[in-house]
C-alpha cells in the first residue's frame, strides 16, 4: 500500500518540546516521519517563507512544497491528507478549504472552537464522503484498550459504578504563558475543560459508553493568573482573570445503568502523585487505572492497571502490547498520537472521526449547560 501523502498545517521551526506551537513538532511530525504509512509532501504556515523555514529546520526532503495559505495547499493534487495542528480558533478556517477540495483530514482536538464549527466540518466531510480523524489520542492508548477488553469480557461482572479523580494542572496554578492566553478563557473553546478534561472524557465513553444523564458543578478557585512571556520571562499581565473552570465535578448515569462520579482538582502537588485515578466497579470485582504525573492522555507517563475479580485476589495486569518500532520509538509526548496515526492508517476502531468528535462536543455542551456555563 502506498503511503498517505500528507500536507501539514502549522509546523513550527523550533525543536520538539512542550509549549505553544510545538505540538505539531512533538506529536505530529514525530509520528509521521518514521511511519511507513505516511509521507509528508507539503507544509503550510502563515507564509511561504515560514513554511520553508520549517521544512529546512526539520531537514525535510527538498521535494516538500511550502505554502502560505490553506487554499493553495488544498488544491495540491499530490496531497491526500490535510493535518491541522494549530490553535483551535483557526481549525475551521484551515480545514474547510481541504474538505471542500475533498481531502482526508486530521484535525487536532478540539475539532472546532464550538460545536457549531465542528458540525460544519462534519457536514462538509459527509457530503464529500471523506475519511476523517480527530486528535483524541487517549483512545489509542493500549492501557485504556486493555481496560476496555476487561470490562467487555465480564471480568468484573456487570459495571455498577465508576469513580474518577483527576489532578489537572499542566503547570504552576497561578502562572500561565502569555502565548497561550486563550487557555484561560471558557469562550475560547481551547481551555482546560475543552482540552484536558475532554481528552479524558473521550477515553471514558470509549471504555464505558455514553451518559444517559449528567449533573455538574464548575468552579474557578484560582481566578487571578500572572501572564508571563515564555521566552523572556517578562510579566505581561500580573492579574489576568481566568474564566475557564479549574475544578470540574460531573455525576450521572450511563446508558448501561452504572452511576458515575468524575472530579478534577488543582493542587499545587497531588499528595498521591497521581494525575489520574480511575475506578471501575462491577458486580464481581473492580478495576483501577492510575497514572503518575500529568498528561495522562499522551501515553508517556508511568501507568498501572490492577484488577480484583471474583476470586478476591488483586492482580496487576500487563497491558503492554507488541507495537512496530516506528510507533513505540516516538518520544514523549507524542506516543499516543503515533498510535492514533497507526490506527487511522490500518482502519482500527480506536480513533475518533468527525462524527465522534461532534458527539463529544455535544456531551461537553450538556455538562457545561448543567453547570450554568452555557
Amino acid at each position: 500500500m502506498s503511503p498517505i501523502r500528507v500536507g501539514l498545517i502549522g509546523l513550527s521551526s523550533e525543536p520538539a518540546g512542550v509549549g505553544q506551537g510545538k505540538w505539531g513538532v512533538s506529536a505530529h511530525l514525530a509520528s509521521l516521519l518514521p511511519s511507513p504509512h505516511y509521507e509528508i509532501v507539503a507544509v503550510c504556515n502563515s507564509s511561504v517563507e515560514s513554511a520553508r523555514r520549517s521544512i529546512d529546520y526539520h531537514k525535510l526532503p527538498s521535494s516538500v512544497k511550502a505554502y502560505g495559505n490553506v487554499e493553495d495547499l488544498a488544491n495540491d493534487s499530490n496531497v491526500e491528507l490535510i493535518d491541522v495542528s494549530i490553535v483551535v480558533s483557526r481549525h475551521l478556517l484551515a480545514a474547510k478549504p481541504a474538505l471542500l477540495a475533498k481531502k482526508q483530514a486530521f484535525v487536532e482536538w478540539p475539532l472546532g472552537a464550538s460545536t457549531a464549527e465542528a458540525e460544519e466540518m462534519l457536514q462538509l466531510a459527509k457530503e464529500a464522503n471523506l475519511k476523517t480523524i480527530v486528535g483524541t489520542q487517549f483512545c489509542a492508548d493500549p492501557w485504556l484498550a486493555k481496560a476496555k477488553r476487561l470490562v467487555e469480557s465480564g471480568a468484573i461482572g456487570r459495571v455498577t459504578s465508576s469513580d474518577v479523580q483527576i489532578s489537572s494542572p499542566t503547570g504552576p496554578i497561578h502562572t500561565w504563558t502569555a502565548e497561550a492566553e486563550f487557555y484561560l478563557d471558557f469562550e475560547s473553546g481551547g481551555n482546560e475543560y475543552h482540552i484536558t478534561f475532554a481528552h479524558f472524557l473521550s477515553g471514558f465513553v470509549y471504555v464505558l459508553g455514553d451518559f444517559a444523564n449528567v449533573k455538574s458543578t464548575f468552579a474557578v478557585q484560582h481566578p487571578i493568573v500572572k501572564l508571563v512571556n515564555s521566552k523572556t520571562g517578562e510579566v505581561v499581565n500580573p492579574e489576568r482573570r481566568r474564566t475557564a473552570p479549574d475544578h470540574i465535578f460531573v455525576q450521572g448515569t450511563l446508558d448501561n445503568g452504572a452511576v458515575v462520579s468524575i472530579s478534577t482538582r488543582t493542587p499545587p502537588r497531588p499528595i498521591d502523585g497521581h494525575g489520574l485515578r480511575w475506578l471501575i466497579t462491577g458486580t464481581e470485582g473492580e478495576i483501577e487505572l492510575t497514572t503518575s504525573g500529568r498528561g495522562y492522555q499522551t501515553g508517556s507517563n508511568p501507568r498501572a492497571l490492577q484488577i480484583i475479580a471474583k476470586d478476591g485476589v488483586k492482580k496487576t495486569v500487563d497491558w503492554e502490547q507488541d507495537e512496530p518500532s516506528h510507533v513505540k520509538s516516538v518520544a514523549p509526548p507524542g506516543l499516543n498520537t503515533a498510535r492514533l496515526f497507526e490506527a487511522y492508517a490500518l482502519n482500527k476502531d480506536c480513533y475518533s472521526d468527525f462524527e465522534k468528535g461532534v458527539k463529544l462536543h455535544k456531551l461537553l455542551d450538556r455538562i457545561a449547560k448543567d453547570a450554568g456555563y452555557m
